[in-house]
C-alpha cells in the first residue's frame, strides 16, 4: 500500500496499518483527533510491543484549531528510594537494560486520561474497544515488528513471565502469527472502566509493585499514587516564517530549536539536498547541540534548566565559531545512552484540530520484565539516568529521566498548525526531526519524500550513515574527518501530516521503515 496519502476531510498517519484504520474508524464514530489517536496509541500498545505498551511513557502536542498547542508530560517518576546513594552503595555505576532500576512508572495511562478530559468527545471507554478485541482474539504480526520480536529472542527468553507470554515455544513470533495477550486484555477491560486509579491504586498497582519488588525493585505503590502527568505550554521557535512548537524539558525538544537555529544561520538550504556539505554540517550541529543537552538538560523540578540562555544570540554565535565546512569539531566523549524503540502518530480531523502524540518503551521491548497476572510489559526508561553525582541527569527519588521521545508541531505566524510530524528512533529523534523539516521547508519536499529520505546520525564519536547514502558522500565524509560507518539497520520511523490550508487538503506521510501508513477520508 502507499505511505502517503492526500484528502481533505481527515487524516491519521501510524506506523501499523490497524492503528491508522482505528484513527479512522474513531473519527467516523463521531471522535475528535484526540478520540482518534488516543485509540490508536491504544491499539498500538497491544499490536507493537517491541516499541510501546501500557507499561510505558507517553508525550503529547495537542492543537485544537483557535486554540494555543498544549504539551503533556506522561513521562514517569523514578521511585523515592531510588538515589544516587543507594546505586553507589551497591556499586551499580550504570543501570542495565533489564534490570528493574530501569522501570520507571509508566506515565502513558495517566497522560491518556488527562488529554481525554481535558478534549475527547467519545466516552474513555470506547477507545479500548479495538485494542481489547486484538489482544484478546489476536492480530496478525507484521513484518517490521516479526524483525524486531526475532532480534530480541533472547532478551525475552531470559524473564519467565515474559517467556510465556510473548514467546512461543521461546522462540518468537514471526510474520502473519497470530499473537494474543488474555491478561493484557483483561488490564485494558479494567483500566477502560475504572481509568487510571486501577492502574495506579489498584488491583493492576499492585501487581506491578509486587512484580518488579520480586526482582529486587525499589517501588511502592505510594510511588505509582504520586504519578501525575505535567501539562503546560509549549516551547516554540521561529525558523524563517514558521514557528516551530515542542513539549519543554525533561524531553529534548529543545535541542530541536537550537539546531534549526543552527542550520538557519548556516543557510543549509543552499547546499544541494543529498550532499556531502549538508551531511557534513547535520553532524557538526548534532555534535554541538547534543553537548549542550547533556550538560544542561534534565527533569527542571530538579535542574534549573535555562532555555532562554540555550537558544539566546550569545549560545548560536558560540556554537557557529566552532563550525567549519571542511573539517570536524572535536565534541569530546559524550557517552550518551544508546537509542531505543518508539511509535509515533499524527492525526488531523474535519475541524483541523491536530494531534502529535508518542508513546515508547524506550529499548525494544523494553526492560523485558511482564507483571505477574497483568500482561504488561515494563518499559526500561530509567536506563537513561545517570549513576554521576552533580550530572543533571544523575538518577534521584521521584525524578523524570532526560526523555528521547519528542512530538513536533509546525504553526504558521498567525497562529495556525501546517504540520503535525514526529520522527521515531530513541536519540536520533531530534536529529529526525530536524532532517525532515529542513526537507519539508528548506528543500521543499511533500512529507513523504521527507520522510522517506536517507538518514544519517552522528552519534558517540560515529557517523551512523543508512545504506541509502552513496560511497561518494560517504567517502567525502570521511575526508572531512568523520568517522563513518554503514548501519546494516535504520535511522527511526516517522509520521508526518501537511495542513495545506490554501487548498483545503491534507497531505500525509508515513516511514517506510515502519508498517504502517497514512490514510484520510
Amino acid at each position: 500500500m502507499n505511505k502517503s496519502e492526500i484528502n481533505s476531510n481527515a487524516m491519521a498517519a501510524t506506523s501499523h496499518p490497524l492503528a491508522t484504520e482505528e484513527a479512522l474508524k474513531i473519527m467516523k464514530k463521531g471522535g475528535n483527533a484526540v478520540d482518534a489517536a488516543l485509540a490508536a496509541s491504544i491499539v498500538l500498545s497491544v499490536v507493537e510491543p517491541n516499541a510501546t505498551s501500557i507499561g510505558g511513557d507517553c508525550f503529547a502536542i495537542i492543537k485544537m484549531e483557535g486554540k494555543e498547542p498544549i504539551a503533556y508530560n506522561g513521562s514517569g517518576i523514578s521511585p523515592e528510594k531510588a538515589n544516587y546513594e543507594f546505586f553507589k552503595k551497591n556499586n551499580i555505576d550504570k543501570i542495565g537494560l533489564t534490570s528493574p532500576h530501569s522501570v520507571t512508572v509508566p506515565g502513558a495511562i495517566n497522560a491518556w486520561k488527562q488529554i481525554h478530559n481535558d478534549f475527547g468527545k467519545l466516552d474513555f471507554e470506547e477507545l479500548f474497544i479495538s485494542a481489547i478485541n486484538f489482544s484478546e482474539n489476536g492480530y496478525k504480526v507484521t513484518k517490521k515488528v516479526a524483525e524486531a520480536w526475532a532480534k530480541n529472542q533472547n532478551k525475552l527468553n531470559k524473564n519467565e513471565n515474559t517467556k510465556n507470554l510473548y514467546l512461543k515455544s521461546s522462540l518468537s513470533y514471526k510474520i502473519s502469527d497470530t499473537y494474543k495477550n488474555i491478561p493484557l486484555s483483561n488490564s485494558l477491560k479494567l483500566i477502560s472502566k475504572k481509568g487510571p486509579k486501577e492502574f495506579y491504586e489498584g488491583s493492576i498497582a499492585k501487581d506491578m509493585v509486587e512484580t518488579l519488588n520480586s526482582l529486587g525493585g525499589l517501588h511502592s505503590l505510594e510511588d505509582f499514587s504520586k504519578q501525575q502527568t505535567i501539562k503546560s505550554k509549549t516551547i516554540s521557535s521561529l525558523y524563517k516564517d514558521i514557528i516551530i512548537h515542542q513539549c519543554p524539558p525533561n524531553g529534548p525538544g529543545i535541542t530541536v530549536l537550537f539546531m534549526m537555529k543552527i542550520l538557519e544561520k548556516l543557510n543549509i538550504e543552499k547546499y544541494f539536498v543529498n550532499s556531502v556539505e549538508r551531511f557534513h554540517l547535520e553532524a557538526e550541529v548534532t555534535k554541538l547541540a547534543y553537548k549542550i543537552r547533556e550538560e544542561n538538560v534534565g527533569d527542571p523540578d530538579f535542574v534549573n534548566i535555562n532555555i532562554k540562555k540555550i537558544l539566546s544570540e550569545d549560545t548560536i554565535k558560540n556554537t557557529l565559531n566552532k563550525i567549519s565546512i571542511n573539517k570536524c569539531f572535536d565534541v569530546g566523549n559524550l557517552n550518551i545512552p544508546s537509542h531505543p524503540e518508539t511509535v509515533y502518530l499524527s492525526v488531523v480531523d474535519k475541524n483541523l484540530n491536530a494531534v502529535s502524540i508518542i508513546n515508547s518503551v524506550c529499548y525494544a521491548f523494553g526492560s523485558a520484565i511482564t507483571t505477574n497476572k497483568t500482561g504488561i510489559l515494563f518499559h526500561n526508561r530509567g536506563t537513561n539516568f545517570r549513576v554521576e553525582e552533580g550530572h543533571p541527569n544523575c538518577i534521584e527519588g521521584l525524578k523524570r529521566p532526560l526523555h528521547t521521545i519528542i512530538p513536533g508541531m509546525v504553526l504558521d505566524k498567525s497562529g495556525k498548525s501546517i504540520l503535525s510530524y514526529g520522527v521515531m528512533g530513541g536519540q536520533y529523534q531530534p536529529v529526525g526531526q530536524v532532517h525532515v523539516l529542513n526537507n519539508i521547508f528548506d528543500f521543499n519536499m511533500t512529507p513523504q519524500q521527507a520522510i522517506s529520505f536517507p538518514r544519517a546520525f552522528h552519534f558517540n564519536n560515529v557517523y551512523k550513515l543508512e545504506k541509502e547514502i552513496s560511497h561518494k558522500i560517504k567517502d567525502g565524509l570521511s575526508k572531512i574527518g568523520h568517522n563513518t560507518q554503514y548501519i546494516e539497520d535504520t535511522h527511526g520511523g516517522g509520521q508526518a501530516i501537511l495542513i495545506d490550508r490554501k487548498k483545503g487538503n491534507l497531505i500525509g506521510g508515513s516511514d517506510p521503515r515502519k508498517d504502517g501508513y497514512a490514510k484520510g477520508y
